[in-house]
């Protein structure tokens, strides 16, 4: 039987959007609660923070201006968040992304947290990026994990072995998770769409590290070939983010024969009952993907580039293909071969699912987060 008393009075979760714990961190807090007196988390409020109240935890607002890098701003927001800590007195500090990871990191060694759990989920457009300032920023934001991991008493979650690498030293204690963790009930395997014409869909932010521009360069390539494949669009373009594509832009893009951008969705499930594959061509800066999750579990191969995070799930001809990031004409043979072969992609789709439940799914994750916290933890009476 799991052991459900708690080890730790407070924990303070540190992530920069409400929405982001929504879609990605209910697993995690739950597992938290179960091992905290309390949880607060600390994040940029929208219309959504009562849904993270729903949680059964605190919040407080803090806006980590998530593509800023002025550096007066940011001393600003460590200055902020450091009065939040030493308000609080959290006995761990779980820092999510790496903007939070930076701010909170200085934070909370300047207030004098504990114990600090890094969190990476990829390291986002500052890792694929080519601007000098941008190889700059994620250079110092390197240098900064890695001196909060440093100390003996704190702890480092990754979603891939790859980003662990880059900011573990040979002492750091490191979780790798699968993830954020899938719920296969909610994802249950599906049989193949019923229609003649193959879907191919991408789920996720309308960003261009996420290789949305190569997509549909590939899909230009399949047109003048005459392959029969439709290619699907979900998400919004990312105000917060500077990769973002202008809804122009995808708006011209679904000008094409067989192509649409349908923007968000809130029932991913319900994609994956119409479409027949998942593409995700990104650049780089990946954690776990949370969409290529989402549709292995639904029993649909998968179309991914060769970077951290997709490769440690997709193996090439088992679960998927993978294609060199940015290569445009490598992507549209990958999908059109998926498309003229239906026997494949049951094939791939099978053994995708059969991966993500023996490993990935939400019991896993929580698991994995109560050994971690535990490990970390001094008991305390209760």
């Amino acid at each position: 039987m799991p052991d459900n008393k708690p080890v730790f009075a407070k924990i303070i979760v540190a992530i920069t959007e409400d929405w982001f714990l929504l879609s990605h961190f209910r697993p995690l807090v739950a597992e938290l609660r179960r091992l905290a007196k309390e949880v607060v988390v600390v994040t940029r409020a929208s219309d959504r923070i009562a849904e993270v109240q729903s949680l059964g935890v605190r919040t407080i607002e803090l806006n980590y201006n998530r593509s800023s890098m002025n550096p007066v701003r940011e001393a600003a927001t460590i200055r902020q968040f450091t009065r939040i800590l030493r308000a609080e007195k959290p006995d761990v500090l779980h820092l999510i992304a790496m903007k939070p990871i930076v701010l909170g990191g200085l934070a909370g060694a300047v207030a004098g947290v504990p114990h600090t759990v890094v969190h990476i989920t990829g390291f986002g457009y500052l890792a694929v990026s080519p601007k000098l300032k941008s190889r700059m920023a994620h250079a110092s934001a390197l240098a900064i994990a890695r001196r909060v991991l440093h100390r003996a008493d704190n702890w480092l979650i990754a979603e891939n072995t790859d980003d662990a690498a880059l900011l573990a030293r040979p002492e750091t204690r490191v979780t790798i998770l699968g993830g954020a963790g899938i719920d296969p009930e909610q994802f249950p395997a599906l049989a193949p769409p019923a229609a003649q014409l193959p879907v191919a869909a991408y789920v996720g932010r309308m960003i261009r590290s996420k290789g949305v521009d190569v997509l549909m360069s590939a899909a230009e390539i399949l047109t003048s070939r005459g392959v029969p494949l439709a290619i699907e669009l979900y998400g919004r373009s990312d105000d917060g983010n500077p990769e973002a594509v202008p809804t122009s832009v995808l708006t011209a893009w679904s000008s094409g024969p067989h192509r649409r951008w349908l923007g968000h969705t809130s029932d991913v499930a319900a994609v994956w009952r119409r479409a027949d594959i998942f593409v995700m061509p990104t650049r780089g800066g990946e954690g776990m993907p949370r969409a290529l999750l989402e549709a292995a579990a639904s029993r649909r191969p998968v179309i991914v580039t060769d970077v951290p995070g997709c490769r440690h799930f997709v193996r090439n001809g088992v679960e998927g293909l993978v294609v060199p990031p940015g290569d445009a004409q490598a992507l549209a043979n990958a999908l059109e071969r998926m498309a003229l072969d239906a026997e494949l992609r049951i094939k791939l789709g099978v053994a995708a699912r059969h991966r993500v439940v023996n490993g990935y799914t939400e019991a896993d994750i929580r698991a994995a987060v109560a050994q971690t916290y535990r490990s970390l933890a001094t008991p305390i009476d209760v």
